[in-house]
């Protein structure tokens, strides 16, 4: 059951866990027919284009099995809001990832740095991608993507894919000699298994730089300890040793920041960040610090709020002072 009362925090591991509840799917019970119908459906594609060695996506999967019933006014299918749950069951009952089912998503992040690679047979220097970066694909499990070699003293994942930009274009990775990845947003599932088996296989650390608000911050928790509704993947998925490197809302007066370049919160902000105070992970006493913080100055801010104080004061001056004085939260 991928329900939220089958999920725990496993306050050991510092991850968001399923639980041993489980249900059944029964042809012969009229609620769970049309489910049970798609299950196997889902599950007989997913056979055969295994079978047949090739990959194709979760959005081709869901064309290739959305039909009206012969004989009825009835689809199999009617959106992909009802195949992608089916998927995910059965990566669940099976315990593998929708890749290790030859199924893939859009492709969503870049990455740069000294590391050499191999994509599927092809050589490829990260620190040689130009302004681009290299594409993080959906697929990047070892018998895909393989570390050949890598220079890299720790990995940074950035939210915005302008930030990514400016470091990159500053040479950010080759100064610091670490990795800088993107995920453009929240990271789609590619590239936080990809952060996830950086820090296992390399032994790097992971830090995350994200805007300071409430998403900011849930993009930063969903990368270390994985998200609830992926939470029985998040052995792959998610990265408990990662830290959040900024932005906060305690920066603006170390860094003298103007309030002009600040955002109001709104209802909903404040609403996120009362829930967020009361989430296991969120308990350590910096989390809370920097909550209550947030929510009694009344404002947050973007990344992109650090380019009032010159374009290139991110990487010359505040990623620099985080990493050196190791002012990070947990």
């Amino acid at each position: 059951m991928r329900s939220l009362s089958n999920i725990y925090f496993d306050e050991e591991n510092n991850l968001i866990r399923i639980g041993s509840k489980k249900s059944q799917r029964q042809y012969m019970n009229l609620a769970h027919t049309r489910k049970f119908m798609q299950t196997l459906l889902v599950a007989s594609e997913c056979k055969k284009i295994i079978e047949q060695g090739v990959t194709t996506s979760i959005r081709d999967l869901y064309y290739a099995l959305k039909h009206t019933i012969k004989g009825t006014h009835e689809n199999t299918f009617n959106g992909q809001e009802e195949s992608d749950p089916v998927l995910e069951d059965l990566e669940s009952a099976l315990n593998l990832l929708r890749e290790e089912l030859h199924l893939k998503a859009d492709r969503k992040g870049y990455m740069a740095g000294p590391m050499i690679i191999e994509d599927t047979g092809d050589r490829i220097n990260c620190a040689k991608m130009g302004s681009s970066g290299w594409a993080i694909p959906s697929d990047v499990e070892p018998e895909m993507i393989k570390f050949v070699e890598n220079r890299a003293k720790y990995a940074l994942l950035i939210e915005k894919d302008a930030v990514w930009q400016r470091l990159n274009e500053d040479k950010f990775w080759k100064k610091e000699n670490c990795l800088i990845i993107t995920g453009k947003g929240q990271p789609a599932r590619g590239c936080r298994r990809l952060i996830n088996r950086i820090n296992k296989e390399l032994g790097i650390p992971v830090y995350v730089l994200a805007d300071a608000d409430p998403w900011g911050y849930y993009i930063y928790s969903v990368i270390k300890q994985g998200s609830i509704n992926l939470s029985f993947l998040s052995d792959r998925l998610g990265t408990p040793s990662a830290k959040f490197i900024g932005l906060t809302v305690k920066d603006v007066t170390d860094y003298g920041i103007s309030s002009n370049v600040t955002i109001k919160l709104n209802k909903g902000d404040q609403k996120r960040l009362k829930e967020m105070l009361n989430y296991v992970w969120f308990k350590p006493k910096p989390w809370q610090q920097e909550l209550k913080r947030m929510l009694k100055a009344g404002y947050k801010l973007e990344l992109e709020a650090l380019s009032s104080k010159g374009i290139k004061f991110i990487t010359e001056k505040y990623l620099i002072d985080k990493i050196r004085k190791r002012d990070f939260l947990p």
